[in-house]
Order: C-alpha cells, then structure tokens, then sequence
C-alpha cells in the first residue's frame, strides 16, 4: 500500500482528474471513481470524465443535506438517526 508504485497510482489518479471533475462541488466524495471507467470527455472537451459521473453528481447532490444533518448530529453527539425525524418533519426544503 505504501509502495512506489501505489503511491505513484494514486497521485495519478488524482492528478489526471479533469477540468470539469476538479471544478466539481462533489469531487471529495467520488474523487473521479476508478481509472478505467473514465473514458469520456467533459464539458470543455478534455478526455477522462468517468462514465458515471452524472448518476454519481445527481445522487451525492440529492443526499447532501441528510448526510450534513447527520454530521452536525454526530458532531453534537447526538444519534445520526434523528435523520429519519428530520425528514419526517418535511426536511430538506
């Protein structure tokens, strides 16, 4: 794991990421997926977008809210669970 070579991967896979990837509001949650299913362009016509990057955007954005509500709960030590109120209660807006 700590290995030259696994070093040397994982720089690149941060490092070969796309202009639309890095500019993207989700990236620290997919960080480009896996090397071998970008294979198409982005918007601006650079090479690497991964395949799946729309259903990833949509679905991170959709679960944003619920996993920021989590994290002010566990920050507050409270149980992450009290999601499931929240949202009861008619949140997100």
């Amino acid at each position: 794991m700590y290995s030259e070579r696994q070093q040397t991967f994982g720089n690149n896979k941060f490092d070969t990421l796309p202009q639309q990837c890095r500019e993207c509001d989700v990236l620290f949650a997919c960080y480009g997926e896996c090397p071998k299913n970008r294979f198409l362009k982005d918007r601006y016509g650079n090479k690497g977008l991964n395949y799946l990057c729309k259903g990833y955007y949509a679905f991170f954005r959709h679960v944003m809210p619920y996993m920021d509500f989590m994290k002010q709960e566990l920050l507050a030590k409270r149980p992450p669970a009290n999601v499931m109120e929240w949202v009861k209660q008619g949140n997100p807006q």
